[in-house]
């Protein structure tokens, strides 16, 4: 019975272990799903993607359907027609000027397509594609600048939340050496003045373990605005404590920051042979079929104004149009010179975004690498100040030693402790940073389920 038990609590213990491990992982997660900006850039991505069935729903011809009824003079054989789609009927005018009103009705379909246009729906499929693109990769840019600010963040939270609970440990010790040091003055060993610097000690303890509560829950507060969720418990991850295996050397894929710019470049080739090509020809195939309706009579006059209600000339039409814009080729061209600038500016970007990111990528690497040598040497420093401690408060309890020197044992005890943390924290930002800059998330988080 007592080895179920046993074999039981080991197992909820590892699955407690495993759960607190992943904490971080988890929230990034949420995190990533919930994050209002995020959110907005995929449905950015999606608006882009409609854009390019929009531009291939070009090739498809438009019918336009539309009816109207009018109520006018009759000083035009035609009667008259609102604007529209109906196909205009000109004829000669009356004698002589009547206000007499009569009614007309009027019902057409027109048929416009451009089964070719000389490769301007392509370059318009080809802008909005590299849009498309464009978006998906500033999504994914997005979701790396995020992921590496929350993070950041919560590494911030986990510092300040290890560091208050080390102002608590350093706060009890300061309370235990105060009920010690008043023992020994009752007893006459120790001078009065011990107790009553013990008890200001005391004091400034749990003054330095409020404000660190206070950096901690501002830190806190930051990680729930980052999370996106309200309800989801945020707890410290157990596997930040541990040190991060030597990293080997990374490939360095590219960027999404340097492809993004690399499309930003493509897109602004693409527009530029959109407006050279905006210069050709436009050719639409052009068909109709309308009905008319009207009260006038062929010799004028009308017979009754109601007549024009009731269709009485049934027409179509086919034919094919070809418009030159010809004035245009000036006017276009500015634009082309001012697209041969952007073009430009685009590819130095690039340039500059690829350098700089060299640059970077050699800084994270020497920065991760002290990081790793400088976290190896805290728990050796934790520990010998620990001693350090206990053997000053061992020779002060037996009188051998004043007060100030336990005094200063314990603050260098304090300070070891805070100093371990902080650099744990810089080890991990410091890896932080050497994923930021490789594009790669996997790189950090792999080292978290370890």
């Amino acid at each position: 019975m007592l080895k179920k038990t046993t074999t039981g609590f080991l197992f909820l213990l590892i699955l407690y272990q495993a759960q607190a491990q992943s904490q971080l992982k988890e929230l990034l997660e949420i995190s990533t799903a919930n994050y209002p900006e995020l959110q907005a850039k995929r449905l950015e991505t999606e608006a882009a993607q409609k854009l390019v069935q929009y531009e291939r729903s070009d090739f498809l011809p438009s019918l336009d359907g539309s009816y109207q009824m009018v109520y006018s003079t009759n000083n035009n054989i035609t009667g008259m027609f609102l604007p529209g789609q109906v196909m205009p009927i000109s004829g000669p005018p009356v004698l002589e000027n009547s206000f007499d009103m009569v009614f007309g009705s009027a019902a057409a379909l027109l048929l416009n397509w451009s089964p070719f246009t000389f490769g301007k729906r392509e370059s318009k499929i080809q802008s909005a594609k590299f849009g498309q693109e464009l978006a998906r990769h500033q999504e994914v840019l997005a979701i790396l600048e995020h992921q590496v600010r929350f993070t950041e963040a919560y590494l911030n939270y986990w510092a300040a939340e290890s560091i208050a609970e080390a102002a608590r440990k350093n706060r009890d010790r300061y309370e235990s050496n105060l009920s010690l040091s008043k023992n020994l003055v009752d007893n006459g060993l120790r001078p009065g003045v011990d107790s009553a610097q013990f008890r200001s000690l005391f004091v400034r303890s749990k003054i330095e373990y409020l404000n660190a509560q206070k950096t901690a829950e501002s830190m806190l507060a930051r990680v729930r605005e980052l999370l996106g969720e309200d309800q989801k418990p945020i707890t410290l991850d157990t596997s930040l404590k541990r040190q991060v295996p030597i990293q080997t050397e990374e490939p360095m894929d590219s960027h999404p920051l340097l492809e993004r710019s690399k499309v930003q470049t493509l897109l602004a080739n693409a527009q530029k042979t959109e407006l050279n090509r905006s210069l050709l020809p436009d050719f639409n195939v052009w068909a109709t079929t309308f009905a008319r309706g009207s009260s006038i009579l062929f010799e004028g006059g009308f017979n009754n104004p109601t007549d024009g209600l009731a269709f009485s000339k049934y027409n179509y039409g086919v034919g094919f149009q070809v418009a030159v814009p010809i004035l245009q080729f000036s006017r276009t061209s500015k634009l082309v010179q001012r697209q041969n600038s952007l073009i430009s500016a685009a590819e130095a970007y690039e340039m500059q975004i690829e350098r700089s990111l060299e640059k970077d990528r050699t800084v994270a690497k020497v920065t991760l690498e002290k990081a790793l040598e400088a976290a190896t040497l805290a728990p050796e420093y934790v520990q010998a100040a620990e001693y350090s401690y206990q053997a000053l408060q061992a020779r002060y309890d037996a009188g051998l030693i004043n007060l100030n020197e336990l005094v200063q044992g314990q603050a260098d005890l304090a300070k070891a402790e805070a100093e371990s943390i902080k650099v744990m924290a810089e080890m991990w930002k410091a890896l932080l940073y050497y994923a930021a800059v490789s594009g790669d998330m996997e790189i950090f988080l792999a080292q978290l389920e370890r």
